[in-house]
């Protein structure tokens, strides 16, 4: 069946469908804009509107350059639907792959650009305040699906189906824990809901991904892989690529992967400050 473009759009080629979501690129007079529909199984399920609810709230409240902007919420015959706005970029799986592809690595400075870069825009997306306050706004789902790398070597992230944030309803709240491996060991396990601290491993997690270039843990079916990640967190041992860091970014990535999260950063932005002084900027 063809993706039923809401009206006043026309559509330009589905994305693709994922657990929760449809997602379809839409014309609307003029612009290009992203359309997310809940997945046929997902509509029937309370767990999917919440997602879709929790999205559109969630970048209704945080208005930040590296974050899609919500332009229409709506419903027709096919059921309710979120219009964004579209973020060029390529995901950081499809970078990794794309070098693999290549047999090569990703080259040692962008990999530290996109580091760096990327832990920016999550302490500036922590930071994020309206007129009422911090939003407190929780990714819950960082991997390298989920962040891009744009045309001018800016970082975004993208796909807040599993959001949390200030003043979010009890009613909303999903038992989504993220994608593996890129979920903190404690929130695996069942012990902890997402949190900022938890997508800050997560963040940590999928730039490991890139640095080396490679798998960042040994299981490779879900199960053994959520046990893994559960009892032993991601490979910290991977040395691939890690000449792209200096010796600080090392240690603070470490860091922000330790299994006790008492041992991590508590936010992007102390992260950032434990890489210490940007050595492309001296």
């Amino acid at each position: 069946m063809a993706y039923p473009a809401p009206e006043g759009t026309e559509l330009i080629r589905r994305l693709g469908a994922g657990t929760m979501f449809d997602v379809a690129l839409v014309r609307d007079e003029g612009r290009v804009l992203v359309c997310k529909r809940l997945t046929s199984r997902m509509a029937r399920e309370a767990a999917g509107r919440a997602a879709l609810v929790r999205e559109a709230m969630a970048l209704g409240l945080a208005r930040h350059p590296a974050l899609p902007a919500v332009v229409r919420v709506g419903r027709d015959g096919h059921g309710p639907f979120v219009l964004e706005t579209a973020l060029e970029g390529v995901p950081l799986r499809g970078l990794v792959e794309g070098w693999r592809a290549r047999g090569k690595a990703v080259p040692l400075r962008l990999a530290a650009h996109v580091v760096r870069a990327a832990v920016e825009v999550l302490a500036e997306v922590q930071e994020l305040r309206d007129e009422a306050g911090a939003i407190d706004l929780v990714h819950g789902d960082l991997g390298p699906d989920h962040v891009l790398l744009g045309p001018l070597g800016d970082i975004r992230l993208i796909d807040f189906g599993a959001a949390r944030f200030r003043g979010m309803d009890a009613a909303l709240v999903g038992e989504d824990r993220g994608t593996l491996p890129y979920v903190a060991p404690e929130v695996a396990r069942g012990e902890a809901s997402p949190s900022a601290q938890a997508d800050v491993y997560a963040l940590a997690a999928t730039l490991l991904y890139v640095v080396s270039g490679g798998p960042i843990c040994r299981a490779r079916d879900e199960a053994t892989m959520l046990v893994e990640v559960g009892e032993k967190g991601v490979r910290v041992d991977r040395r691939e690529g890690e000449n792209a860091l200096t010796s600080n970014e090392r240690a603070a990535l470490r860091s922000a992967l330790a299994l006790d999260p008492a041992a991590r950063p508590g936010s992007a932005r102390a992260l950032l400050a434990a890489f210490g002084a940007d050595p492309t900027q001296r």
